[in-house]
């Protein structure tokens, strides 16, 4: 199975799932697996989930039906370290930025050329906003999405990624910068 397959499988079953974390504010999400706490905001009652799908764990939150415009939050690590990424910042820079530039190939994104190595929270990522060329997300009404790719400390890869509505993406982007902010390692 390829890894866009994996990914778009990945992140669907897991916002149908029924397993349900609800809140009115902000829903903490815990990553066993990749072993970080994440803080989800935004006055949306979120559905959450983890899952393990071979060399990566994810987490990932819906918002309840009814709730306009559809969102989902998807927050994926590697679970294999990337030793380039701990070779010094330009190298890191370049790694992450290769990272990105892949899995838009598998998310088949529109344009990323708007892409910026940003500071969040003093974590240095990349952030674009771009449109996904995925059955499974257009028919979801989710074609929209806000990435930021990054690495952990330690050397895992990162994507962090909110979905929601055409023109919908820049108004919820600050959700996905706040909970990437939120961001918490744990032994």
């Amino acid at each position: 199975m390829s890894l866009k397959t994996q990914i778009a499988t990945s992140c669907l079953v897991l916002t149908l799932s029924s397993a349900a974390a609800f809140s009115e504010d902000t829903v903490e999400l815990k990553d066993e697996n990749a072993k970080y706490t994440m803080q989800l905001g935004g006055n949306i009652a979120w559905n959450a989930d983890v899952d393990l799908t071979g060399p990566q764990s994810t987490l990932v939150a819906q918002s309840p039906e009814g709730h306009e415009p559809l969102t989902v939050v998807s927050a994926m690590t590697y679970l294999e370290k990337n030793p380039m990424v701990m070779l010094g910042d330009e190298v890191k820079k370049k790694t992450t930025e290769g990272f990105l530039e892949g899995l838009c190939g598998n998310y088949q994104c529109a344009d990323i050329s708007a892409r910026s190595y940003e500071d969040i929270g003093g974590r240095m990522a990349w952030v674009v906003t771009t449109k996904l060329d995925l059955p499974a997300y257009i028919d979801m009404g989710i074609p929209e999405a806000v990435l930021i790719a990054a690495s952990t400390p330690d050397g895992y890869m990162q994507l962090f990624s909110l979905h929601t509505a055409d023109g919908k993406a820049d108004e919820l982007k600050p959700i996905l910068i706040e909970a990437f902010k939120s961001v918490t390692p744990f032994e």
